[in-house]
């Protein structure tokens, strides 16, 4: 794909999700402080709808979008363009170096962090997608990969001891009760329960996202007319090292 075209829908969805936010923001603010004259917050939304038609737009023709990505429920321009524009399949040998990019990997046994004066090895962009990707799944219950993440959380729940029936069981419990402490301590807040749900449904989203990603990066591969790694058929088959 031209890096123009691949340049130019990258500043469009881009656009999209800074409109979205500040139209957000705004009605949540009118909610407050109530009608606003010359305030029309209305007119954002319109602005999202223009903007998402010249994606749309743009990704015709597209052979990743026009065969795979156009079919694949909850996927919309917005989310293709996103996934279109920053991911490469020429630069991507393995289905890992896209779980990289999107911030997918693990860094022993857990998902990679922001930490105090280290550089990121994943771009924030990108896992923040596949955080609406994996949303957009749910909520549609796209076929198969709805399915994966149900099927992730039971396993999740048993391998984790089944956090679910008894928070205690969770591996993380400790370390948890203790996070949560220190920040009731220092906002004067009641401690909030455990997040075990929330370590269990972030771990099925993850295999389910890394599942798409793989399948998106086969389809493309093949497209393109680039060789396909022999450790697919390993990934698709749900043997991930997490």
């Amino acid at each position: 794909m031209d890096e123009e075209v691949r340049k130019k829908i990258r500043t469009l969805v881009e656009i999209y999700y800074d409109t979205q936010d500040v139209r957000i923001r705004s009605y949540n603010r009118l909610r407050t402080v109530g009608e606003v004259e010359g305030v029309h917050p209305e007119r954002l939304k319109k602005l999202e709808q223009e903007i998402r038609l010249y994606i749309e737009n743009a990704l015709e023709g597209i052979p990743i979008y026009e065969k795979f990505l156009k079919h694949i429920k909850g996927i919309g321009p917005i989310l293709a363009g996103g996934l279109i524009s920053n991911l490469d399949p020429h630069k991507a040998k393995h289905v890992s170096s896209f779980w990289r990019y999107c911030g997918l990997h693990v860094k022993d046994g857990k998902a990679p962090k922001r930490r105090k004066g280290k550089k990121l090895d994943f771009n924030v962009k990108m896992r923040t997608l596949m955080w609406k990707v994996g949303d957009s799944f749910i909520k549609h219950r796209t076929p198969k990969y709805r399915e994966i993440y149900d099927q992730a959380k039971k396993k999740e729940n048993e391998k984790l001891g089944y956090p679910l029936e008894n928070p205690k069981n969770c591996p993380y419990y400790n370390e948890c009760i203790k996070s949560i402490i220190n920040k009731a301590s220092r906002t004067g807040k009641t401690p909030k329960k455990p997040p075990c749900k929330l370590h269990i449904d972030l771990r099925a989203r993850r295999k389910m996202v890394k599942r798409f990603l793989a399948d998106l990066w086969v389809e493309w591969r093949k497209l393109e007319g680039l060789p396909v790694s022999e450790p697919y058929p390993i990934a698709i088959l749900g043997h991930e090292s997490d």
